[in-house]
């Protein structure tokens, strides 16, 4: 009976909003869907929201036929209190949980997930009903993403936060979907005392959240890009930290990290790094952003040897020593732009830098050439250790590694230097690039006769001719390994103090290519005769497989090492052992790639597998790093390469000041052939002694710039260290002076 009077009373309140027929359905799936007796409850609990307001309560009854069309009456009766718990606090609140709660609980597919939702709801509804209300809204993203027993925790962090600030905490119940697979709960405060620290005042004195807003939508995304764990919070820490200070510095620190932890080589060098960051953050924030984006740089410097820590701290220590007490100076430090800065990087250096030797190798190849040649750093070459020296076309300017780090002693590794400048040096002095193709006439027609290639103009380069071969990476390396040889027999005759050096770096440096990568004949024979004339024995260097053939060829390339060898006679030899290797190896062609005995090898370069390669590919030596880079484009028909010693060095080098000299200096040419012998056994001596003008230039620190837009040829650029009296320091390079060539009749 009370059932029936139940469900009559429904009947007759719900007519008289949505009408007879449609009352009647309603309560028929109501009985259908949650059984009789919520029939009675839903009755009650309309009657509790009549009490509290009845537009509340038409708002319900004109949402429970949408309610049973997406999401059914299963839950109604929770549905109906959450609602009458939100009506308490605040009848406009009631009205808009009314009006989108059917389409919130449609989206939620599972029922046991739209009870769990209602249930945390009024949970929520009797703290904070705005929190409840936003809560509802991103339940369907929030249930999908956190597990049902930490949502509650997650949002009772929104309601202290809407006690604090309304809007950020409304915003971050939204956030919470994007948020949570983030950064875990522990973090999350540190994420919100962030975004707090954002607020600022506007003209008219009000918060503006314009960039709070921005920082709660994106931030997520761009801690996702960072790695989890440790690292992503000493990220947020540390954002956090500068944003009390500075909120731009804060929000650039944020956006920079996920670029600046992806430049860092291991997790434990960024947490590292972070924490470093974090202490310095303490004191001055634009300070911390220099430090952070020269860490890649510096660790990347450091190397990753046993003391590499040690040297970071050294080096870190250093700049928070110039923070105490001078903040400009601590500026100009993490960004090495003062004396101390440099000087600190370079005792923090894994390896030699080229700035420490720069003016010693100078003022060495100089000796050598006895004309003004620039030493110069090759682009990007601190990220590859394997980058080999070049000279210039002009044969003006020499490019070393700008830091070496191929041996475990400053000593070997400054020898190196020394070493790859004198061979460098012997190709400029003995005349390499100096060659004119017009005396190689007759060999351009002989090549193109052997290898029916139509008659044509003169090559316009070397390269130009190598390619009238068929193999024309296998030409170039004869001309490089003979070229070399050449240049080496002449430096060991001239100037014996190099001899031991040469010998012993070669040895310690080139290594055979690996047999098991599948090296063809050719491949074996320039092998070979790269390791014969670096003067190692046969018996090491030619495994037996080939060892006829490279004793045939050696007998024929050793004819190169004499006194008055020239350039064109090596290209010409080149020829005659490019046509002596295919008659050689064209019996042998039929037999693939030929693998040494493996007691013969000791250890080995890498390299691509025969497979990977079509048989009759050559590929190009490789395994020869303190013997720079050659290139036959150099070489051209018209020989109209300056002189060395003709005009200034070009710019965007180390150390190239060579005009310093006083005018009417002639000591470059007298002291070329000028006996010096070395004070210390152990360093390179027995050959010519440096141009006594140059002793001047170790007094000075200035480097040549690349002359900028505007300049005439003449002018020159030179840049020196400059005293900050607010830093109390040098500013490296800080003050430029353009020399230019006095105007004729000038007073």
């Amino acid at each position: 009976m009370a059932d029936r009077l139940a469900q009559q009373a429904l009947k007759a309140r719900l007519a008289g909003d949505l009408g007879t027929m449609a009352a009647e359905a309603l309560v028929v799936r109501l009985e259908e869907a949650a059984g009789r007796p919520a029939v009675a409850g839903v009755l009650t609990e309309l009657g509790r929201l009549e009490a509290l307001s009845a537009k509340a309560t038409d708002a319900a009854i004109h949402a429970l036929p949408e309610l049973d069309r997406r999401a059914g009456f299963s839950q109604v009766a929770a549905w109906l209190a959450l609602g009458v718990k939100l009506a308490e606090s605040s009848g406009a609140t009631a009205l808009k949980y009314f009006k989108d709660s059917p389409r919130i609980l449609g989206i939620i597919e599972a029922p046991p997930a739209r009870a769990t939702a209602l249930a945390i709801g009024l949970e929520m509804a009797d703290q904070d009903a705005n929190v409840t209300l936003e809560y509802l809204r991103t339940a369907p993203q929030i249930l999908s993403t956190l597990p049902v027993e930490q949502v509650q925790p997650w949002l009772e962090v929104g309601v202290e936060l809407i006690k604090r600030d309304v809007i950020i905490g409304l915003e971050y119940i939204r956030q919470i979907p994007a948020l949570a697979p983030v950064l875990p709960l522990g973090d999350v405060r540190s994420w919100l005392s962030f975004a707090l620290s954002l607020v600022a005042p506007n003209n008219l004195g009000k918060p503006d959240y314009l960039t709070t807003m921005e920082f709660l939508r994106t931030s997520p995304a761009i801690l996702a890009d960072v790695e989890p764990g440790a690292v992503r919070a000493n990220v947020l820490s540390l954002g956090a930290l500068l944003a009390r200070q500075s909120p731009e510095s804060g929000v650039l620190c944020l956006a920079e990290s996920p670029r600046l932890m992806r430049a860092l080589p291991s997790t434990e060098w960024r947490v590292r790094a972070l924490q470093y960051g974090l202490l310095l953050g303490e004191k001055e924030a634009e300070i911390t952003l220099r430090y952070l984006r020269r860490c890649p740089e510096m660790i990347g410097l450091i190397g990753d040897d046993p003391a590499a820590i040690s040297r970071f701290e050294a080096w870190f220590k250093t700049g928070m020593e110039v923070l105490a007490y001078n903040v400009e100076g601590a500026r100009a430090y993490f960004t090495v732009e003062s004396q101390t800065a440099l000087a600190s990087v370079e005792r923090a250096l894994s390896g030699v830098p080229l700035r420490q030797v720069a003016r010693s190798v100078k003022l060495f190849v100089q000796g050598l050439c006895g004309s003004d040649v620039a030493i110069a750093a090759l682009p990007e070459s601190i990220a590859s250790p394997t980058a080999r020296a070049t000279v210039s076309d002009d044969g003006r300017r020499i490019s070393l590694p700008a830091i070496c780090r191929r041996f475990p002693t400053a000593e070997e590794n400054e020898r190196w230097y020394l070493v790859a400048a004198a061979h460098e040096a012997g190709h400029i002095e003995f005349g390499t690039y100096r060659l004119r193709l017009e005396s190689l006439a007759d060999l351009v027609d002989a090549v193109r006769r052997r290898y029916g290639r139509p008659a044509g103009a003169m090559p316009e380069t070397l390269a130009e001719l190598f390619r009238l071969y068929p193999s024309p990476r296998l030409v170039e390396d004869l001309w490089i390994v003979m070229e070399d040889a050449r240049v080496e027999f002449l430096l060991q005759a001239e100037y014996p103090g190099l001899r031991h050096d040469l010998a012993r770096l070669a040895a310690a440096t080139i290594a055979p290519r690996d047999p098991a990568h599948g090296l063809t004949v050719k491949e074996l024979i320039v092998d070979c005769l790269l390791r014969l004339s670096t003067g190692e024995a046969e018996s090491s260097a030619v495994p037996r497989a080939v060892s006829e053939e490279v004793r045939i060829l050696w007998d024929l390339g050793r004819s190169i090492l004499r006194a008055d060898a020239t350039a064109e006679e090596t290209v010409r030899l080149v020829h005659a052992l490019y046509a002596r290797i295919e008659e050689l190896v064209a019996p042998r062609a039929a037999a693939g790639p030929v693998i040494p005995e493996e007691d013969e090898s000791k250890e080995f370069a890498g390299g691509p597998t025969a497979s990977e390669l079509a048989a009759d590919t050559y590929r190009p030596v490789s395994n020869w790093p303190y013997r720079g880079t050659m290139n036959p484009e150099f070489i051209r028909r018209d020989g109209k390469q300056p002189e060395v010693g003709d005009q200034q060095p070009e710019a965007n080098h180390l150390h190239g000041q060579g005009s310093d000299s006083p005018a009417g200096s002639d000591g470059g040419h007298e002291a070329k052939h000028a006996e010096r012998m070395s004070a210390d056994g152990g360093a390179l001596g027995g050959g010519r002694s440096l141009p006594l003008r140059v002793e001047e230039l170790l007094a000075l620190d200035v480097v040549e710039r690349q002359l900028p837009e505007g300049m005439v040829q003449g002018e020159r650029a030179v840049s020196y260290p400059e005293w900050d009296q607010m830093i109390q320091d040098y500013r490296m390079n800080w003050c430029r002076v353009v020399e230019r060539p006095a105007e004729t009749g000038s007073d």
